[in-house]
């Protein structure tokens, strides 16, 4: 007996320990590839560095200069507002298409199953894929121009990648196809845990179906809709590939998100403390709203 009770008492003693080992790896790997970069950036945001300083390493601390200089730059001006655009439009629509997808299918009809599959393929399709088929679809002798010409709807092909005016417009359009599935099986998740007799007593009470959505579905979904928004909008203002792939910012820097001009300013011009100046800004922004969310959370309950 006295043997078990060390042995016991000894594993007691060591299970914190075991328990600090498992947990070191995956510490070790979010200090290397998270707290560090985070911190670094940030660091390069009050630093005047270029390609040489970079690599010699003699880079000076110049305070809020890279701000300053990037607030008077016209390329930043027209990337905040692209963001909000991109952003406002993409969870707009995105949210609005997914919950109205989610109570379609939240009832059994024939075919339901082949259908739900097919409004995932854009959910599981690699974003290069997406983002190169949309560039096919939408240039002057793509599948859109030649629908509209043929049906006479237009009289000459419209430019919708390289018109300064339409590319952010475009890229919200296909950026609100790709983000649709995820609204909707989060969504289509919520909806699903709603016990059903609350309806069926609804029912009788005499209720229609816009009284059973607003007094039911929402307040018990709500939950579920701020994280969904939450995480819609995290997703989307650091989105990236879609814009650089299909544009590159481009024309003349028409169609440029804060992730888009950040990686151009350091990667492509070799300005490192304003792109991480922008990288910076962004993040801010990210929390802001955030915070915002969480607030507006805590607050419902």
């Amino acid at each position: 007996m006295r043997v078990f009770h060390f042995k016991n008492s000894l594993s007691k003693t060591r299970s914190p320990f075991i328990g600090f080992l498992f947990l070191l790896p995956v510490l070790i790997f979010i200090s290397i590839y998270f707290i560090y970069p985070f911190i670094y950036n940030i660091s390069l945001g009050f630093q005047k560095i270029d390609v040489m300083s970079f690599v010699s390493g003699e880079s000076k601390y110049n305070g809020l200069d890279n701000y300053r200089e990037l607030f008077k730059l016209p390329a930043f001006k027209k990337a905040i507002r692209n963001t909000i655009i991109f952003t406002a439009f993409s969870i707009l629509f995105q949210f609005g298409i997914g919950f109205m997808l989610a109570l379609i299918f939240n009832r059994d009809f024939p075919g339901d199953r082949y259908l739900r599959g097919l409004l995932l393929i854009p959910w599981f399709l690699p974003l290069i894929v997406s983002a190169n088929a949309f560039k096919f679809f939408f240039s002057e002798q793509g599948i859109i121009n030649a629908f509209l010409l043929s049906n006479n709807l237009i009289t000459d092909p419209i430019n919708w990648l390289t018109n300064p005016n339409l590319v952010i417009w475009t890229l919200t359009v296909i950026n609100i196809w790709i983000g649709i599935p995820f609204n909707y099986v989060l969504l289509h998740t919520g909806l699903k845990e709603i016990p059903v007799e609350l309806y069926e007593a609804a029912s009788v009470d005499g209720a229609k179906g816009w009284h059973k959505l607003i007094y039911i579905t929402v307040p018990m979904l709500k939950y579920v809709i701020i994280t969904v928004l939450m995480l819609g909008f995290v997703y989307t203002i650091k989105h990236f590939d879609i814009v650089w792939i299909a544009t590159q910012g481009g024309p003349a820097n028409s169609s440029h998100l804060l992730s888009t001009l950040s990686y151009q300013l350091a990667f492509r011009e070799y300005l490192f403390g304003m792109g991480s100046a922008v990288a910076n800004v962004m993040v801010v922004i990210i929390l802001v709203i955030v915070f915002g969310f969480t607030l507006f959370k805590v607050e419902s309950n």
